[in-house]
């Protein structure tokens, strides 16, 4: 049946569900193994369990208090999934240890004897993440010698994107920029697109935001630390592009993971704002066509979430034509109000 109204389309998506068979997971990996290498498609298929296993739990409207309520709750909800049977072996002040028999991916795989089952982690992730509202961390582990059934460590983690409302951040003088917003001001569900050779002025506005109320994320080149120091920012979260091995930092190339990040950070916050910084960044270490749909979908959630995008941006590092597309995406906005 087709169905017409587009909010009925929405609801039917939300409660559609399939089950994948082992050799359709394997032939996915494959894909992205051929597509972008081992690493990235091991971070894909788990980004896309943790996708599989929140919308799961979202579509059921549960909920768990404790780990041991989750621990007695996921077992049950994952004979429904399909990827094989899991018994509960432990249960920690931290974390849910779970042993799988029969894991359908696992098998899929020729019983890698490594980790290797990143769409079941991924899934279970998702589900305890969705269950209690908290930040999980799920690591494949070895669970029995010849690697015939294998065991998943579930720990709470640490939320370093958890939104914040700054208390000392001081509200830099910044007229100039933001009277070239529409009616003197930022609007909510708008993106806006500072045109600087520096990032000075995009942080002026995003700070000012914060000042006023607003709770923001900065995905930016610079290093952390420096941007809390240079500009007063104790609490709120900062995403470092870099491969560097860090919690705080996302590689400049994936733009799934990071889109994900700001998802999440937008369906948390309260009046919230994300800043870019050097979308020429972005666009030199993928190509632009992959930077403008990431642009474009940014955009679409900042819309749905009523909240603000800022990007900077280099026009001297644009071609004209390009530079255009852009601003037809977004909002320009240029120091002096020009």
């Amino acid at each position: 049946m087709l169905v017409e109204n587009g909010q009925a389309g929405e609801d039917v998506l939300q409660m559609a569900f399939f089950i994948m068979p082992g050799h359709a997971l394997k032939s996915l990996r494959d894909e992205l193994e051929i597509q972008g290498g081992d690493a990235l498609a091991s971070d894909m298929l788990y980004r896309y369990g943790i996708r599989c296993g929140e919308g799961m739990i979202t579509r059921m409207g549960m909920k768990c208090d404790t780990l041991e309520d989750i621990a007695n709750t996921i077992p049950a909800l994952w004979a429904g999934v399909g990827l094989g049977r899991i018994t509960v072996e432990e249960i920690g002040v931290d974390h849910i240890r779970v042993r799988f028999h029969e894991s359908v991916e696992s098998l899929a795989l020729g019983r890698p004897k490594e980790p290797k089952c990143h769409f079941t982690r991924g899934y279970l992730n998702g589900m305890a993440a969705a269950l209690s509202g908290k930040d999980f961390k799920t690591e494949e582990v070895q669970g029995s010698e010849d690697w015939s059934e294998v065991c998943f460590v579930l720990k709470l983690a640490g939320e370093y994107l958890k939104p914040a409302v700054e208390k000392a951040v001081v509200a830099p003088a910044i007229a100039p920029l933001k009277a070239a917003a529409p009616k003197g001001a930022l609007e909510h569900g708008m993106s806006y697109l500072v045109e600087d050779e520096e990032a000075d002025a995009a942080y002026h506005i995003f700070v000012d935001e914060i000042a006023h109320g607003s709770q923001g994320l900065c995905i930016t080149r610079d290093f952390p630390n420096k941007v809390r120091k240079q500009y007063g920012l104790a609490a709120t979260p900062i995403l470092w592009l870099s491969n560097a091995e860090q919690e705080y930092a996302v590689e400049p190339v994936q733009l799934g993971k990071l889109y994900h990040k700001i998802e999440d950070f937008l369906k948390k916050a309260e009046k919230p704002i994300v800043m870019i910084t050097g979308l020429e960044y972005l666009i030199v270490q993928n190509n632009f066509h992959s930077a403008l749909k990431f642009l474009q979908l940014v955009r679409d959630q900042i819309s749905i979430h009523d909240s603000i995008l800022l990007a900077s941006i280099s026009p001297s590092t644009m071609g004209e034509k390009d530079l255009k597309l852009i601003e037809r995406e977004m909002e320009p906005l240029k120091p002096g109000g020009a």
